[in-house]
């Protein structure tokens, strides 16, 4: 299986300078079995990003973990707050003897400094003491901006007691609760509804920013292994110098040894078949039930692997191995990739994320873009979180009436700002009977609600403070009881019915 391979790489050491024909992912298989740590620079940063999870990848199908407490890092490029955060992070997690995957555009960029980062980190706390003022520097020192309402990374708010942050490194944002100087409460909170979701007994903050003056990647690193891609082509101008030039650096070619030199360079080929001819290959086959007999012919000398994205996409191709027309019959188990080294069949299935495949003398790595062929590049447009938050308000003009959840029914009367301890920020205004006017602030709009009736019908403002809209609510709320009870016996007597 892979132990030619492993014996090959093995065999290596020291690297030469230059390694071929390391096709498909059989580069990250590569880079997952270095027992050095090391750094790899891609050409570009989505080439980088799934170099990357193919490594993650092989590591879980090699066990690695359980070998070294060493891990693989990716650092992204410098591209606003949320990258500046992950490439913080990469600097605050890194520990002697971790590896890194990068870009040449992010390893040109500058990091924060180990000890900056250490120093400068923000640990909150249930029960911790900090002056609301002091938390405020402090997320500004890190690069955060403040705003009303917060909703993209990078960002916070002050409302009295309140601090709504949304870090860097973090999925969603934070409410934190303050009690005089004693931080009282964490909890995460949704960006459209800006209501809370979950608890949080402690929060981590790092940079929303990158540095004035930051460290370069491999001073940080020290002493460490460097590989690039026969894209980057020397001299490649680093701050750091050139590493393709870099002392022991080595480069990493998919090309074969012949087709890239002409066999006349130094270097070595890394040993991979090609798949063409084989007639796995999508473009080969005029049917997908021929991938079966094509599968069952190289399964006779080869140990093969599938792997495929979703439970769902297994059983289809199992559903092909076994029913095709005049073949079929092909036994392919799912196996977990942290088992698929033990499985001592030829012929087996397992669920992740790999790139492409590769062909070994005695093992064949397939994935759907063999099978089926590359999927075309699709990004979902990323719709603003603020749109998200602000649709009910867009949809609302000076005069509508509104629903308030606990004051009933009013009109909405525009926007105004309004500066609470020294900040300026949006408040809603809304009307009701008498005059009196409710100011909300935007955070809390998930509380309104535009007023919807049959066209000409005007409803009737309730009074800010008064029991008419309460008891509205009690009505209603009887209705329901009422309705549910109705119902309740209804399913009751026809079950009885059943009976008989």
């Amino acid at each position: 299986m892979l132990a030619h391979f492993i014996k090959k790489i093995k065999g290596l050491a020291p690297f030469p300078s230059r390694i071929y024909n390391l096709s498909g992912s059989s580069m990250a298989l590569f880079l997952a079995l270095q027992d050095k740590p090391f750094i790899m620079v891609e050409q570009t940063e989505e080439t980088a990003e799934e170099l990357y999870k193919d490594i993650l990848f092989f590591r879980a199908v090699l066990n690695v973990s359980r070998i070294t407490p060493h891990d693989i890092l990716f650092l992204p490029g410098p591209n606003g707050p949320e990258s500046c955060g992950h490439r913080a992070e990469v600097i605050y997690n890194f520990k002697e003897g971790d590896s890194i995957i990068t870009s040449k555009d992010a390893l040109n960029a500058k990091v924060w400094p180990y000890e900056e980062v250490k120093d400068n980190v923000l640990q909150l706390k249930a029960r911790f003491e900090m002056s609301r003022d002091v938390l405020e520097q402090k997320l500004i020192n890190l690069g955060y901006k403040r705003v009303s309402i917060v909703v993209e990374h990078g960002e916070f708010s002050r409302r009295g007691w309140l601090f709504d942050i949304f870090p860097s490194t973090h999925d969603s944002p934070f409410r934190v609760e303050f009690f005089g100087d004693t931080i009282d409460k964490i909890r995460a909170f949704d960006i459209n509804t800006q209501k809370s979701v979950k608890d949080a007994g402690e929060l981590t903050i790092l940079p929303a920013s990158e540095p004035l003056e930051g460290a370069d990647i491999f001073s940080m690193a020290g002493d460490i292994d460097c590989f690039f891609p026969d894209s980057i082509h020397p001299p490649y101008a680093f701050p750091v110098g050139d590493p393709t030039l870099r002392e022991g650096a080595i480069m990493l070619s998919r090309f074969s040894f012949t087709t890239a030199q002409g066999g006349e360079a130094e270097g070595v080929d890394a040993g991979l078949l090609s798949m063409a001819g084989c007639g796995i290959l999508h473009n080969e086959r005029k049917s997908i039930y021929e991938f079966s007999d094509a599968i069952k012919k190289i399964s006779r000398e080869n140990r093969i692997i599938i792997v495929v994205s979703s439970t769902g996409q297994a059983e289809r191709i199992k559903d092909v191995l076994m029913s095709a027309p005049g073949g079929g019959d092909v036994v392919a188990p799912v196996v977990e990739k942290e088992e698929i080294s033990e499985y001592k069949g030829s012929i087996s299935l397992t669920i992740g994320e790999l790139s492409s495949g590769f062909f070994l003398p005695g093992l064949l790595i397939l994935t759907e873009k063999e099978i089926f062929g590359e999927r075309p590049a699709f990004r979902s447009i990323k719709k603003s979180k603020v749109s998200e938050l602000l649709i009910s308000l867009d949809d609302l003009a000076v005069g509508d009436f509104i629903v308030h959840k606990d004051h009933g029914i009013g009109k909405f009367a525009g926007l105004v700002k309004q500066t609470v301890e020294g900040y300026e920020g949006d408040l809603m205004v809304l009307e009701y009977s008498g005059g009196d006017r409710l100011y909300l602030p935007l955070y809390a709009i998930e509380k309104i609600k535009k007023y919807h009736a049959e066209e000409g019908v005007l409803p009737k403002a309730d009074r800010l403070g008064g029991k008419t809209w309460q008891r509205t609510k009690e009505r209603v709320k009887k209705k329901i009881r009422e309705m549910a009870e109705k119902l309740l016996r209804l399913y009751a007597e026809r079950e009885v019915s059943k009976g008989f």
